[in-house]
């Protein structure tokens, strides 16, 4: 196994445990392996590629107290894992219903991000006939039907959304699927 590889799975294990910002990052892998600050931007921007983490916030801190701000330092930038596992993503679904405005702005976010990775995956294949341009409006269209029907008929809906936006086979075929059925709903 390559050094590169062992400093990836490192890096997205390190993430996987907790979001951190890139600085953060750094000193923890640090701890464990040496690793360049352009290998870690290399492996973070190949992940970020690969829909494998996403930018979850900014830590403030690694300004030191300066009042005006004029500039962004990379090693605020916030990363956590994209978790791509149906009971994962059914878990944030759920909590799209929570009580609590951050824990529904988090899982809303996580969700979205996720769905315009799979949005791009429709426009890569041969679904070219479904509408991809406005990914943003689309989950909230999504969202919205799901949170009108009946109890029983949310809860199947739930779980086929969660499984079409996993990574498990079939689930792209599923999405567009999904996204059909309640695009004729609308007619």
């Amino acid at each position: 196994m390559s050094k590169n590889h062992k400093l990836k799975e490192l890096t997205l294990k390190i993430i996987g445990e907790n979001e951190l910002s890139r600085k953060k990052l750094l000193e923890e892998i640090r701890k464990q392996s040496n690793i360049s600050d352009k290998t870690l931007n290399e492996i973070l921007m190949s992940f970020l590629k690969e829909g494998k983490i996403y930018i979850t916030g900014y830590d403030f801190d690694v300004y030191d107290g300066i009042k005006r701000i004029q500039s962004i330092k990379a090693d605020g930038i916030i990363f956590g894992v994209i978790k791509t596992d149906p009971l994962d993503i059914n878990i944030l679904i759920n909590q799209l219903e929570s009580d609590d405005p951050a824990e529904v702005k988090d899982a809303s976010h996580k969700l979205k991000t996720i769905f315009r990775g799979k949005m791009d995956e429709i426009k890569n294949s041969a679904f070219e006939d479904l509408n991809t341009n406005n990914k943003a409006l689309l989950f909230n269209r999504i969202i919205y039907y799901l949170n009108t029907q009946p109890q029983d008929q949310k809860t199947v809906l739930k779980n086929k959304l969660a499984w079409s936006l996993s990574s498990e086979k079939g689930s792209t075929d599923l999405l567009k699927n999904l996204i059909n059925y309640i695009e004729s709903q609308n007619e």
